[in-house]
């Protein structure tokens, strides 16, 4: 329905503002990072402060404590501030990708059902796309990974890897990690938990956050009932270092050339 003279369509009005306010990421990045610095001075000053009151009497030193605690207070108050933003950043990304996204999510042209997926992956993620032009060989079909004693087989894998620090303690760049594992048109609750046990378990030899694990199949049978109330209301919890949710998903390839997605992800990694 069209707005009335003189009066902004409300919708539009708030994704306007949501793209500016998007806009200004960069230039919050720095301040966040001259601040940080200032306040990385700020302790230097105030330690050296601390040891000088130390050796005068040590009026000096207590003054020097309430700075540097006032210091450490502004930090988390920095530092909540910093989270916050990035979390409105990620979903305006989010947003941005609901209203670029095509209604019908259209098959590629490949060989294999999994090379067709893997197409599409690319083509409608920019992280995904971004990191094939930079590194083709993070793409790979028909992978074993080695867990323990045991081979586990995934028919897809799409890996960024995580940096060293986040391999070492869990935090820093996570980078991220898909597998899929094609399975028979009207697949059961036992290939789904089968698919999740597998992920989870490959999940620390992936090289990045498991973040995907997809159950691919090529015809558009009904799905069962227990297969799409699991696949919708159950996430894998990745556990460990730097742990935190995936998305298990059936997705199917209709004769139509077009993808069905149970659940619908979007802006995943």
């Amino acid at each position: 329905m069209a707005a009335p003279p003189g009066i902004e369509d409300p919708i539009s009005a708030l994704f306007d503002l949501s793209d500016r306010a998007a806009g200004m990421a960069p230039v919050v990045q720095r301040l966040y990072r001259y601040t940080a610095a200032i306040l990385a001075v700020w302790f230097v000053i105030m330690v050296i402060l601390i040891l000088v009151g130390l050796g005068s009497g040590g009026y000096l030193s207590i003054l020097a404590l309430g700075g540097l605690v006032a210091g450490v207070i502004a930090l988390g108050l920095l530092r909540e501030t910093d989270r916050f933003f990035r979390d409105f950043v990620q979903r305006h990304r989010w947003i941005r990708l609901l209203q670029d996204a095509d209604p019908t999510a259209k098959v590629p042209p490949g060989r294999t059902a999994m090379e067709r997926l893997g197409r599409y992956l690319a083509q409608s993620n920019p992280a995904i796309e971004s990191l094939l032009k930079a590194a083709p060989e993070s793409l790979r079909y028909r992978v074993g990974i080695r867990v323990g004693d045991r081979e586990v087989p995934f028919d897809l894998v799409l890996v960024q890897p995580g940096g060293t620090w986040w391999r070492w303690t869990g935090r820093g760049d996570a980078g991220f990690a898909i597998v899929a594992r094609q399975v028979p048109d009207a697949p059961t609750l036992d290939d789904l938990r089968k698919l999740e046990a597998d992920a989870l378990a490959a999940g620390r030899q992936l090289g990045g956050r498991l973040c995907r694990a997809i159950l691919l199949r090529t015809a558009a049978s009904p799905l069962p009932d227990a297969v799409y109330e699991y696949a919708i209301g159950h996430p894998i919890l990745v556990g460990g270092p730097g742990g935190g949710r995936a998305t298990l998903e059936v997705v199917t390839e209709t004769p139509g050339g077009t993808y069905e997605f149970v659940p619908h992800v979007l802006g995943v990694p």
